[in-house]
């Protein structure tokens, strides 16, 4: 009976595969990005599951997993680590499987054969249970032996189907609970506004989930549009957010939300040429974003570096409310092969943007350069086809925002100076169409144009 009780152990592992895998997450940043799915009952050897704890622990610290890195948290493991070393590492490397991109199918398989000796360790205790006639009847033997069973899966739960009629349930109650909300005057949104009552009767809200791009040619005002959303968002409605610039510093970032909460010009902050109100002003604007949830980052990124970045600010507040990418042709891409055309570029980024947002269960909003398209044209207000990767882009997109300051062309000549048009070109849950904003781009901020002004400029035939 032993000889075939280990015969089938060793059907329900795969030393290779626990192998490859561990290979692959040290070796490959984009390995990495599924190491959340990953757990170490996936691996059957203790050596195997401390390399893991040791790679997840730097995961989840967001620092690199490099060789000195690796060996340094093994060693933080301290008297669990025994047999696992710098030569241990260097040999399981050598000898991990040559195609390491067949990765995601060792994971499957490990899953699958995690799943079985679950599925046996359970038959095991279920046969505790039914011979203990001292612990509760037969009913409650079934119930316990049921639940352990029901813990069982493989990992992929995700992919499970599920009759219509649960998705209904779950809106019926959505909605019930929302009207109970407003009812009592206690709603909040489940999402984020803009906090631009104009575009938010158009958009309803930004979902968790979604993806929003922000659309311009350059001077139209995409940072400052989308630092003023992110203050609403953090302050208003208190909700975290992650602000991801690739294009400018944290401290010209900084600057941009306090001269637009301070009521300051940006260009005394830069020259630093303060008038004695000026000052009260940075103090009520330093005030203010000492409270609020805002995380920044500068320079070069990844989409592996936003979702670390993303679980850091998760981990600190709980939730996010929203992620801000500027913008989004800067990401970097060094898992693509460097003959990638750019159009595959931006399509892989677009995917992996929405992937973030679905991932975090947050709107995830955009910025986008638009090509140089637009200054060919007589009107330069612009549409879906200057969306640089547009298939992919517009594709992806739940929501698409176009800005376009029609005075930066037209100079005196424009019937809309001083005024930001958004035009909501794609909206998934909500309506099309245009709105305006004032721009108050010396202030680096954009505020909302008075309800009767709206009404009539968004019926201007010029806006159309």
């Amino acid at each position: 009976m032993g000889a075939v009780e280990n015969l089938f152990d060793d059907r329900l592992k795969n030393i290779q595969c626990e192998v490859g895998v561990l290979a692959a997450i040290i070796t490959y940043v984009a390995a990495r990005e599924d190491i959340d799915q990953l757990n170490e009952s996936l691996f059957t050897m203790h050596t195997h599951r401390i390399m893991f704890r040791a790679i997840k622990k730097l995961h989840d610290a967001g620092s690199a997993v490099d060789g000195v890195m690796l060996l340094d948290s093994i060693k933080s493991l301290g008297g669990d680590a025994f047999g696992v070393n710098e030569q241990y590492v260097i040999d399981l490397l050598a000898e991990a499987p040559a195609w390491l991109h067949h990765f995601p199918d060792y994971v499957r398989k490990l899953q699958e054969l995690a799943a079985r000796r679950a599925l046996r360790d359970a038959a095991e205790k279920t046969k505790v249970l039914a011979n203990d006639l001292s612990n509760g009847n037969a009913d409650e033997a079934i119930a316990k032996a049921t639940s352990l069973l029901g813990d069982i899966g493989t990992g992929n739960e995700s992919d499970s189907i599920e009759h219509i009629v649960h998705a209904t349930i779950d809106v019926f109650s959505e909605v019930a609970k929302i009207q109970e909300e407003k009812e009592k005057g206690i709603y909040k949104v489940r999402g984020v506004t803009t906090g631009f009552f104009g575009l938010d009767t158009k958009l309803i809200e930004a979902a968790p989930g979604d993806l929003i791009l922000i659309a311009a040619r350059p001077s139209m005002g995409k940072t400052a549009f989308a630092q003023n959303i992110a203050a609403h968002i953090s302050t208003n409605l208190a909700k975290p957010i992650l602000f991801e610039s690739c294009e400018m510093k944290k401290a010209k970032i900084a600057r941009r939300f306090m001269a637009a909460m301070g009521n300051v010009e940006l260009k005394r902050l830069h020259t630093a040429e303060l008038r004695s109100e000026d000052w009260q002003g940075i103090q009520t604007a330093t005030m203010i974003l000492e409270k609020a949830p805002i995380e920044l980052h500068d320079g070069d990124v990844t989409l592996s570096d936003i979702r670390r970045h993303a679980r850091q600010a998760k981990k600190k507040y709980g939730s996010l409310g929203a992620i801000f990418v500027d913008y989004l042709q800067l990401i970097n891409t060094p898992n693509l092969p460097e003959n990638t055309s750019e159009h595959a570029r931006l399509t892989y980024v677009s995917k992996g943007l929405k992937n973030i947002a679905m991932e975090f269960d947050c709107p995830l909003f955009a910025l986008s350069q638009l090509s140089r398209d637009v200054e060919k044209r007589p009107n330069k207000r612009p549409v879906m086809s200057d969306l640089r990767g547009s298939g992919a882009l517009e594709q992806d997109a739940d929501v698409i925002l176009f800005l376009y300051r029609d005075e930066y062309y037209n100079k005196d000549k424009s019937k809309f100076i001083g005024l930001l048009e958004v035009d909501t070109a794609k909206c998934r849950d909500g309506v099309t169409g245009k709105t305006f904003l004032c721009a108050e781009l010396e202030y680096s901020r954009f505020s909302n144009v008075a309800s009767h002004q709206l009404a009539s400029l968004e019926k201007m035939d010029g806006a159309a």
